[in-house]
């Protein structure tokens, strides 16, 4: 059913909270399909790069382009292969090689991303330094947003894109806990011209497997986008056990202040960074941990998941990790941040009906997110916590057992906008 003619889609009024990835990518899908949007977005005009690389298949960069989300000429490299390699006493260098997993990725700079989606969204509804502090659903068909001066403002529809400490979801589901996974991811990057040999990072991801964790090295477009040889950036993190008990101490920054869930890059205690780099030497080849020893400024975040029991309740919806939120293992947080917001706007498109189009999308992206959450949950045991030693395996052993441990249906997986 099309919306023409229906007066309640043509007048709709969209609060979107949020304006990072999945935020930008909603304000861009609804306010092309003739919505009268409003983004809050509570830092300053424009959100920092980390310089961290993400991942999403070729496939969907491609539907990106053509969507107009990204430029036609997005910098990104594609790879083909996980390699899974594992320090040894014959190869304390590069590491054995236990098996080159097949995978399709394109991998991409974060800034890349979220800047060619933030030039998209029109500076008159982008609004900056704006902090939304409560929702309330005032009747079946308004909510009203109440700002940290005061101010408030009534939608139709509101948009909660506002990543995993969700003012959205502890609105609507104030039971629903964000758990910790036990492990934190330790990232970092650094300039290739910067490193000896890089050669051997031409060759996809290499994912090296450690006690306790593993460890994702790859290329991605340097910080002006160039994908040129010397001038690419080399992205890495490094999944670490830091039991519940200590994870407060962990995050305890140079200043002593004990931060919630992430230490930002230039805020980690020197005392922290030489402890971690030293264990990476003990831990991967020695390849990749010069990388590592050479890569400044590092930071750090906790790892944690939820499911949620809906997307949605009235005219407030969720969106990317304010809804369910997935361990990184899955390698589709920007994806389902994006995917959530073309799949809201062409169930609006297609319905005369607001409360008919929300019921449907409702339904197919909680089961699809939560299906990834159980997904992140199989890969975060398989290559944390119950990681065996690579090195005593083999290509058709290895397959055996990430088979056996992995067993989530790719139809659980975002699909394809």
């Amino acid at each position: 059913m099309s919306k023409t003619g229906s007066s309640e889609m043509e007048n709709l009024k969209v609060g979107i909270v949020g304006g990072s990835i999945a935020g930008c990518a909603a304000a861009v899908e609804l306010s092309r399909a003739g919505f009268d949007v409003t983004l809050f977005e509570r830092s300053g005009n424009e959100l920092k790069d980390r310089g961290a690389g993400i991942g999403v298949p070729p496939s969907v960069v491609e539907t990106f382009i053509s969507r107009d989300l990204v430029d036609h000429d997005i910098p990104y490299f594609r790879l083909d292969k996980m390699s899974r390699i594992w320090r040894s006493a014959d190869e304390p260098y590069h590491g054995y090689v236990a098996w080159d997993q097949p995978a399709q990725l394109g991998a991409l700079n974060w800034g890349g991303l979220y800047n060619n989606l933030r030039v998209r969204v029109p500076d008159a509804i982008y609004r900056p330094n704006h902090n939304v502090v409560e929702l309330q659903q005032t009747n079946p068909q308004q909510v009203e947003v109440i700002l940290a001066d005061g101010a408030t403002q009534k939608f139709d529809l509101v948009v909660c894109a506002d990543g995993y400490t969700s003012l959205g979801r502890s609105t609507l589901f104030p039971d629903v806990t964000v758990d910790y996974a036990g492990y934190v991811l330790w990232r970092g990057f650094i300039m290739e011209h910067e490193i000896d040999k890089p050669k051997p990072l031409d060759d996809g991801v290499r994912c090296l497997g450690y006690p306790g964790g593993h460890g994702i090295f790859y290329f991605v477009p340097g910080p002006d986008g160039s994908i040129e040889p010397g001038e690419r950036l080399v992205n890495w993190g490094m999944y670490i056990t830091i039991p519940g008990a200590e994870i407060a101490d962990f995050l305890t920054d140079k200043q002593g202040i004990t931060r919630t869930g992430s230490l930002s890059p230039g805020s980690m205690p020197m005392t922290t960074e030489r402890s971690l780099k030293d264990q990476a030497r003990e831990r991967i080849p020695d390849y990749y941990a010069d990388i590592v020893e050479k890569s400044p400024d590092t930071f750090v975040y906790s790892i944690y998941d939820c499911q949620v029991p809906a997307y949605r309740t009235g005219r407030i919806c969720l969106s990317g990790d304010a809804g369910a939120f997935a361990r990184p293992h899955s390698a589709a947080g920007a994806l389902k941040g994006i995917n959530d917001s073309v799949t809201l706007a062409d169930a609006l498109k297609s319905h005369s009906s607001v409360d008919e189009a929300l019921t449907k999308w409702n339904s197919e992206r909680t089961a699809t997110n939560n299906g990834l959450v159980q997904f992140g949950n199989q890969l975060g045991l398989a290559l944390v916590k119950q990681i065996p030693d690579w090195s005593k395996m083999n290509p058709v052993s290895m397959e055996e057992w990430f088979s056996g441990v992995v067993t989530i249906a790719t139809e659980y997986l975002p699909a394809t906008p």
